[in-house]
């Protein structure tokens, strides 16, 4: 009976734990954590340099660079070919050689993909500005750790944030994602933070599926506030093409 009591009493204190603390307390320790929001948005730029590896054994060397308001291009190298993908705040675009090697404006669907990789300060910054709805849910355990878990809710479209309840960083996301054509639930699953002009960032993003990664991008070079002249996000002119 005793041990009863004992296990009952703790099931309750775990679970009173959980809603100890509210969404509002979550998001300010997280943004805290990452450096405080006015360091987060003194950053204008940043540009990332790593290596994206596949399952299947394929790596890539990237270049991934972001602009406020909402710019964003990545540029990829794989066996002497360029690849590029990049949104100019209205534009989505790409070009990619092994679809004819010519400058292709994206549709709507990936339009808003590209916004959201070109949100610099990540949806729990002004999250009601931009259309979020977010709501505590509770606590999971990640590799680990334990994390306070926020759903989130945009365009019919939900995702759960997961934030270490130690460090306070952002530790994993569950989204659908495309993958190989097909849309998949997916982990994106973020480590090794460092410091980069007073905020943290993560240097190592793994993307797993049903418990196996499948892709991994490592950042070996990460630079804030590096002069990025806009012209290297706008779709391609007919005379730079011509060129």
């Amino acid at each position: 009976m005793r041990n009863l009591i004992a296990i009952l009493t703790i099931a309750v204190v775990s679970t009173a734990s959980v809603f100890a603390i509210d969404l509002d307390e979550v998001i300010a320790k997280a943004t805290a954590a990452r450096g405080g929001e006015k360091a987060i948005k003194a950053i204008s730029t940043v540009v990332k340099e790593g290596t994206m590896s596949m399952a299947q054994g394929m790596e890539l060397n990237f270049t991934e660079t972001t602009k406020r308001p909402s710019k964003f291009r990545m540029d990829m190298s794989f066996q002497g070919m360029a690849i590029t993908q990049a949104f100019d705040g209205t534009t989505a675009w790409a070009v990619n050689p092994m679809a004819g090697g010519k400058p292709e404006k994206a549709g709507s669907e990936e339009v808003k993909k590209m916004a959201e990789q070109a949100d610099m300060d990540g949806e729990l910054i002004d999250w009601k500005k931009k259309g979020y709805k977010l709501e505590l849910v509770g606590s999971e355990d990640i590799d680990g750790s334990t994390a306070y878990k926020i759903k989130s809710t945009k365009d019919d479209e939900t995702s759960f944030l997961y934030i270490d309840a130690v460090t306070w960083l952002l530790a994993k996301i569950d989204k659908k994602m495309s993958m190989m054509g097909q849309e998949a639930e997916v982990e994106m699953v973020f480590s090794n933070y460092q410091d980069v002009n007073g905020v943290q960032m993560p240097m190592l993003m793994e993307i797993r599926s049903d418990g196996q990664t499948m892709m991994s991008m490592s950042y070996s070079s990460v630079k804030a506030n590096v002069e990025v002249p806009d012209a290297r996000f706008a779709f391609p002119s007919e005379d730079v093409k011509k060129n």
